[in-house]
């Protein structure tokens, strides 16, 4: 990457971060560089290099990539647009399942998921990596077909339990593991429409109902999360693998600052380890743009473990 630093400046600030984890993860940040050579190639090689570096959806300054941390592993995370604004979404997905299919040991096998050509898109296609000590997984990111997509995969019960107004937005997938995340739109999700849907799904509500207490730092009333939310169900097979919710982190707690703060003190008190974390966050000053931090997400996995993730712009 440092090669495409050298000629692309807008690549710098992607470069210093993989920079930054290198100490801590260097045979899977290599990989992880090499990966992500390959995915933006598209971008690199924009017909409108002046704005392919800020028009993707992925972030909130446009950036064509979000790296993120999760306390369910220890592994570099990341999701990249694959091409320029000039590519139309259907040409993204082309182009997004072509890399795919050359990443050795990737198996593209959802082209039945694939949206309609007559379907408006907002998304087109993102990839997504992850790379741990030893492994390197891959992911497909696309619209939803439509609403009705959750019926394919959700067992009745849990699918009862989503509330209607739900409008799912997007499918994350990965075929080597097999597993299908459906991502949703929830406008004020309440305390009992969680309960419900946690319960139905086999898990416990607690931990997110304590995982909500402690990151919007207010006392519990009817919403779990003010505003606007999303949700996320992962699923193989039938079985539901893990549930959680999201939301835009910055609007919610503040400034880059404030969000890892409050990051920090989650960690500390469920014991999970932030070098990652901190190394992608880095010691530069607070930049005069829009907070680095992206989504916020938490849930509970089929473990019955609560987990946290969070994007993060470089």
């Amino acid at each position: 990457m440092t090669l495409m630093a050298s000629m692309i400046p807008e690549a710098i600030p992607l470069d210093r971060l993989l920079s930054r984890l290198r100490p801590v993860m260097p045979d899977a940040v290599e990989r992880a560089d090499r990966a992500l050579g390959t995915v933006l190639t598209g971008i690199c090689q924009s017909s409108w290099p002046e704005i392919a570096w800020q028009a993707s959806s992925l972030t909130n300054t446009g950036y064509p990539v979000e790296f993120s941390w999760s306390s369910r592993d220890a592994s570099v995370r990341w999701v990249a647009e694959v091409a320029g604004p000039e590519v139309s979404g259907y040409g993204k997905i082309a182009l997004a399942l072509q890399i795919l299919h050359g990443f050795e040991g990737h198996s593209s096998c959802f082209s039945h998921l694939l949206p309609q050509p007559s379907q408006p898109l907002r998304f087109g296609a993102w990839i997504g990596g992850r790379h741990d000590g030893r492994h390197d997984r891959y992911k497909l990111y696309l619209d939803a077909a439509n609403d009705s997509v959750a019926k394919q995969f959700l067992p009745p019960g849990v699918l009862h339990s989503v509330p209607s107004r739900t409008i799912w937005r997007m499918l994350g997938m990965d075929a080597n593991q097999a597993t299908i995340e459906l991502y949703g739109r929830l406008a004020k999700p309440e305390v009992w429409e969680m309960e419900r849907l946690m319960v139905h799904c086999g898990f416990s509500p607690d931990p997110v109902m304590d995982f909500s207490l402690r990151l919007t730092g207010r006392p519990r009333d009817d919403f779990l999360l003010p505003g606007t939310a999303g949700i996320s169900l992962t699923v193989r097979d039938g079985l539901l693998l893990a549930a959680g919710f999201f939301v835009h982190s910055g609007p919610l707690i503040g400034n880059t600052n404030a969000v890892s703060t409050r990051i920090r003190e989650l960690a500390r008190h469920h014991g999970w380890n932030t070098d990652i974390y901190d190394a992608m966050l880095g010691s530069d000053p607070p930049e005069n743009k829009p907070g680095r931090h992206g989504m916020i997400g938490f849930g509970v996995a089929a473990d019955s473990k609560p987990w946290m993730q969070v994007g993060l712009r470089p």
